[in-house]
């Protein structure tokens, strides 16, 4: 298998500790710089200088760092549940107007939720529309109704043994085209029921997304300015956190969806949502990247909506919301796209006329 070497997951977790700086807590920054690394390694980024490693996993990046499993996911397990907190809260009747935990902390550890009030009714409905951007079935119904070309795909458990066995890697599982062998790959025990294994306990056992089919997806700074756009600024934030949850759950103490499992649950216990299926298909042609734009509609990480440019003295997730409150920002590239702020808001004042 091709892991990436643990000097070299060290060159890279140094070169962004020092090169980097999120709005957020140091523990909350290393969490999420763990999970670039993934992508770096994959992808022949930052220190890895174009070698690839494509089966390179959070597991191997959290051992070779010398964490512990348990605790790491554990703390990106807490930032969900608080998320879910909040959300539950809401739907209980509590007017819950800063993005906070019990104790008064930021969700994400993020000062500037600290800032923003928000309307907690409105932050529901952007968690109902983010939660399912990003589910495949969603996604083919929304390739039905507009004409797109939207894939998507989902994470499994994955035994690495079966896989080498089978003459696979993590590049190819990720990219392909797999819906129909889905079930045979379950059947030569590939895919593991998570139901039937402690997956904690093998470290030959790992998360790891399967594309089921080829094809664009969506841009989750779209997602953030379109609810903004055509709600409210808390139904930003609220599409904002799901994408969070989104990412923290690639390596959490849950194997599901959990974005996508608190959109449903906000679905049958909100009774003031006034959102549809409908509407989250309506939202998700907004949002999808068209065919010919992959390279220029920027779509950031949670890592690139919380990173401070050095020169704007700003983050992507601050520039989005003030964009949307009409008050004045810097320009500024985003994303790994590296495509400037005022390009994707003039982008989205078109697509929105």
């Amino acid at each position: 298998m091709k892991i990436a070497p643990r000097e070299l997951i060290w060159k890279d977790f140094r070169k962004m500790q020092k090169e980097h700086d999120l709005y957020t807590s140091p523990e909350v920054e290393d969490l999420l710089f763990m999970q670039t690394i993934e992508g770096h390694s994959h992808n022949g980024d930052g220190a890895f200088e174009g070698k690839k490693f494509v089966d390179t996993t959070i597991d191997d990046i959290v051992i070779a760092l010398g964490r512990d499993s348990f605790i790491v996911r554990s703390s990106r397990q807490l930032l969900i549940d608080e998320i879910y907190e909040y959300a539950r809260s809401v739907m209980k009747g509590e007017r819950r107007t800063h993005l906070v935990n019990k104790k008064g902390e930021p969700l994400m550890r993020c000062p500037l939720f600290l800032e923003v009030e928000v309307d907690p009714e409105s932050v529901l409905r952007g968690l109902y529309l983010g939660g399912f951007m990003d589910d495949f079935e969603t996604r083919k119904l929304a390739n039905q109704k507009f004409n797109l070309n939207m894939g998507g795909g989902k994470p499994y458990l994955v035994d690495m043994h079966v896989m080498e066995k089978l003459g696979l890697d993590g590049e190819q599982l990720a990219h392909g085209d797999h819906e129909d062998k889905l079930e045979e790959y379950r059947r030569v025990g590939l895919i593991i029921d998570p139901t039937n294994v402690d997956f904690l306990k093998h470290s030959y056992i790992r998360f790891q997304y399967i594309r089921h089919k080829k094809g664009l997806g969506v841009s989750d700074d779209l997602a953030v300015l379109v609810s903004g756009k055509l709600y409210n600024i808390s139904t930003a934030l609220g599409a904002y956190l799901a994408d969070a949850i989104d990412t923290l759950d690639k390596f959490s103490l849950h194997f599901f969806e959990q974005d996508e499992a608190l959109a449903e649950e906000i679905e049958r216990n909100f009774k003031n949502l006034n959102l549809t299926r409908e509407d989250v298909l309506n939202f998700i042609r907004l949002i999808a990247i068209p065919e010919g734009m992959e390279d220029d509609i920027p779509d950031s990480s949670q890592r690139y909506f919380l990173e401070v440019n050095k020169e704007a003295q700003m983050t992507t997730i601050e520039s989005h919301l003030r964009y949307l409150e009409g008050k004045s920002y810097p320009q500024f590239k985003i994303a790994y796209e590296r495509i400037f702020n005022t390009d994707l808001y003039a982008y989205l004042e078109k697509i929105l006329r």
